[in-house]
């Protein structure tokens, strides 16, 4: 095996295909995420009305520059990545690697450095990056979030922390240490809480 190809990530997006797959599940994520989406059908108009959007579009810029990014074409990577802050104010390095079904929420302010397994959920002013240094460090510095996380508006996630499945950070919560699987993190009193997230329930903090 190759230098290259042993920094080839597990999610194989230096593929092609991989991008289209993980471009149309976001768009899917996308129509389904509302009663009135739903209602308008997974069809080419309701997918080419969703690709259009400020959401998708910069999903899709990014997904295009960690397509440069593995398949060592860097400097372009990072052009494209800059041309997504420019257009959407949305900071996503190129070397982050996010699963298929993303949905950056009101996205302008976004800033993600680190890594993300299927279904997460950014809202607008959302940081995850390293604790200190520029976006153009390794992953392996910012935090490690797994399937259907939510980052609520205005959270920051510093460091190399983990971030168990179906985990929500709550918004305005600054966090700095790992968290378990299916907890809602929220902040009361300038304390950070833990608590079970009911299945298929709708958690608020009392």
């Amino acid at each position: 095996m190759n230098k290259r190809s042993s920094e080839r990530p597990p999610c194989e997006h230096y593929r092609l295909s991989a991008l289209r797959k993980s471009w149309s599940e976001d768009i899917l994520r996308f129509l389904t995420k509302s009663t009135e989406n739903r209602a308008a059908g997974d069809n080419f108009k309701s997918r080419l009305s969703a690709s259009l959007t400020p959401e998708l579009l910069c999903l899709l810029l990014y997904r295009i520059s960690h397509y440069l990014y593995v398949n060592s074409w860097r400097r372009l990577a990072v052009v494209v990545s800059r041309l997504n802050l420019l257009l959407h104010k949305v900071s996503i390095t190129p070397q982050s690697c996010i699963g298929p079904g993303c949905r950056l929420s009101h996205p302008a302010g976004v800033t993600f450095q680190g890594t993300a397994g299927r279904g997460l959920t950014l809202y607008s002013l959302a940081v995850c990056c390293a604790r200190e240094g520029s976006g153009d460090g390794p992953v392996e510095r910012g935090p490690r979030l797994g399937d259907r996380v939510t980052v609520g508006a205005h959270a920051v996630l510093l460091g190399p922390i983990s971030v168990g499945n179906d985990t929500q950070i709550a918004f305005s919560v600054g966090l700095d240490r790992d968290t378990p699987p299916g907890v809602l993190v929220y902040s009361k009193s300038l304390r950070l809480t833990e608590r079970p997230v009911a299945p298929a329930k709708t958690t608020r903090q009392p």
